[in-house]
Order: C-alpha cells, then structure tokens, then sequence
C-alpha cells in the first residue's frame, strides 16, 4: 500500500499505468504530455483519442500504451485550470485522481504513476500535491497490494516551510560523514526480534507496521519468514518510522542489521532530524526526502 515521491521521468516507469495530465479534448498537453505522446507514438496515441472524443475536467479515460512498453496503459486524467480556488477546482482535481485509480481497480492493475495533476494548469503546486497525497492515502488504505508513484520531472511543489527546511539542512550538514563504512549481518535474526520486540511492547499490528513503514505487504513477510532477508538502510530506516522510534531505540535498530553509523547516509540524517522532533509521518519525511532527491523510504 506504498506511496512513493520520486524526481525524474514519468515515461520510464515500470507500472501497470501512467497518467497523462490531459484536456477535455484529449489532445497533447506540453510537458510530460508531450513526452507520453511521443514515446508511444504521435500518430496512434492522437488516433486512439480522437476515437474517445472528449472527457469532461475531472474524467478520466483509457488508451492503449503503444510503443510505451515499460506499462500496459495510458489513463488520460482531466485536471481543472485553476482559477481562483472558487471555481469548484478541489473537487475536481480529487475527481481526477479517483477516477484515474477506478480505472486501475476496473483493469487489475497493480501499480500506476502519476504527474502532479493541474500543475501544468495554474494550480499552486503545494496545493495541488495536498490534494494528491490526500486522495492516495484513502486509496492505500481500502488497496494494500497497491502501489502509486508520483514522479515529478518539473513544477516541484514546495513540501518544507521555511523554519524546518533550513534546520534540516544544517543538521545534514553538520553530521553527513561519508567515510563511515556499514558491515551488515548475513542473517536477520536480531533485527526481526528487535522489531517484533517493539510491536508488541507498543501494540502495532502487521497491518500497522506495513502502513506507517509505506511498504507492500510482502516484504514485512518476506522479512519475518525468511533469514536470509536483509532489510536495505532505506527499509531498516522505513520500519523504524513505523514502529515510531527515538532515537537511541532506532540506532539501536539499525545497528543489529549492521548498519553502525547513521551518519553515512543522507536519507539516515533525514530521518533521525524527524524522530529527534518525535514525527513519524512516513509522508512528510518522503517530502524532505524529496527535496534531497533522495529515495523514498519503504521503495527497496
């Protein structure tokens, strides 16, 4: 049930779907638009629209992805123009959001990657991303084998105020030390008792730990069910966010894996800032990791 912020190229994902931020005549928007119609090929993708018509702000549709081989679809997602607030564009941004993710329900997809929906279209980038994590985080919550990507290539909404973004980027600074080397264990033994330990101590179900660590599944079962699985960092650090650990309690967790010095990795000191201020919303630390072009947590 993993939602995962990630810079880059929305075209080469490996997903079931991507979405492309249409109009209401389902033509070519510039920006990522483009780059969709041009890899899975001008002339069948325009075809392949013309034959649907139209689709009202809000809608969504589906083509076939063509020369696009890495998904299996295009969903054609109609965001609105964004006015002034008071044209009713909330709504009808979740709309599309909703409707982009039924049509993923209705064809057993697995997997789907979005663009900031209406960020080509005026609406305040910030804003716009609320409604988006908002919206997939009700999804994830009724689709736990599910997972979304939002990959953003330009149009980065501002995820930090001010005051945490600049203490963050001291407390990086002033830590990072990338000499520092990890030896990690062969086996999970220690790791998976320590954190079984935790669950029961602070009554967290599976369940919980999969959501609050943004992970799919199967990789908590994989872990509790086979030794020879070893957590990466990333995922080491993501369970330590879902078991809501402090400080002493997560470099404790890490270290049992053989992860010994926290300070070798950027998405580590991100992390111990935001437990340091006792927050363990998976999401917002992904935001600052965002902002690092770094790996979100729980994407192994």
């Amino acid at each position: 049930m993993p939602f995962y912020l990630k810079k880059g190229d929305l075209v080469s994902a490996n997903v079931d779907a991507i979405v492309n931020a249409s109009n209401v005549n389902l033509k070519m928007v510039e920006g990522v638009g483009r780059a969709i119609f041009h890899k899975a090929g001008d002339s069948e993708l325009a075809k392949a629209c013309k034959a649907i018509g139209k689709c009202a702000v809000g809608g969504a549709v589906m083509t076939p992805s063509f020369n696009l081989t890495n998904c299996k679809a295009i969903i054609h997602a109609v965001g609105p123009i964004y006015i002034n607030g008071k044209h009713n564009e909330e709504p009808l941004l979740r709309k599309a959001y909703r409707n982009s993710l039924q049509i993923c329900v209705d064809n057993g997809f697995k997997s789907v990657a979005f663009p900031l929906l209406s960020g080509e279209f005026n609406y305040p980038l910030d804003e716009a991303y609320k409604v988006a994590e908002d919206e997939f985080k009700k999804f994830l919550n009724d689709h736990k084998d599910f997972v979304i990507y939002m990959i953003i290539f330009k149009n980065f909404p501002d995820l930090l105020d001010d005051r945490t973004h600049e203490e963050l980027k001291n407390f990086v600074i002033e830590n990072f030390d990338a000499k520092s080397k990890d030896s990690v264990k062969s086996l999970n033994y220690d790791f998976v008792k320590l954190v079984k330990e935790h669950m029961q101590n602070k009554n967290i179900s599976e369940n919980q730990l999969i959501e609050c660590s943004n992970v799919l599944p199967h990789v908590i079962n994989d872990l509790f069910t086979d030794a020879f699985f070893i957590p990466s960092k990333n995922l080491a650090l993501a369970i330590g966010v879902g078991l809501k650990l402090n400080e002493e309690d997560l470099i404790k967790l890490l270290s049992s894996i053989g992860y010994t010095d926290i300070k070798n990795s950027v998405v580590a000191l991100v992390v111990l800032f935001f437990v340091k201020e006792k927050i363990f919303d998976v999401y917002k630390i992904n935001c600052a990791l965002f902002t690092y072009e770094a790996k979100p947590l729980g994407l192994e």
